[in-house]
């Protein structure tokens, strides 16, 4: 069995009625205005990030899953992210973030130069949303003017 029909059957016994989302077109390109390497860069996750000791974790025992998210400043030390998500093994995660929140990469890349600067805030949600409608109508819209306040360039999605 596929891991798609797996997740299809984990989904059905939960959500009986639910249905993918598609949409008929494809979303516009947006080529960058500038040189990577002038480029301010953010992160949006779908891991589940939050800060410990100052935001909750994300709520994993909803079936309809957690459409919030939150915000994870640019300097945050990897030791105080966690992670809460109901799909995949945190813990594995946690001993190496980059694998699904890359601000370590990130940083480095800066550093060499490959960005030109990495954005003062990045952006976590938690992927497992199956009724995304709040999601596509307030929270994203949202989290679009936070980066546009921020002058972000370039948002790197990673999906976990």
């Amino acid at each position: 069995m596929s891991f798609i029909e797996v997740e299809r059957d984990f989904i059905r016994r939960f959500l009986p009625d639910f249905e993918w989302i598609s949409f008929e077109q494809a979303s516009p390109l947006a080529p960058l205005s500038r040189p990577l390497a002038q480029c301010r860069v953010a992160l949006v996750t779908t891991s589940g990030a939050y800060l410990k000791t100052s935001q909750p974790p994300f709520d994993t025992k909803n079936r309809l899953g957690d459409d919030g998210f939150r915000i994870i400043p640019s300097d945050t030390p990897a030791s105080e992210i966690g992670l809460s998500h109901p799909g995949y093994d945190t813990r594995r995660a946690l001993r190496d973030l980059d694998c699904v929140f890359p601000l370590a990469l990130l940083r480095r890349l800066r550093e060499q130069g490959a960005v030109g600067e990495v954005a003062p805030r990045h952006l976590a949600f938690m992927g497992f949303i199956p009724r995304p409608q709040r999601l596509l109508e307030e929270r994203a819209p949202e989290a679009a003017r936070l980066m546009l306040e921020d002058g972000v360039d370039l948002a790197l999605l990673v999906p976990s």
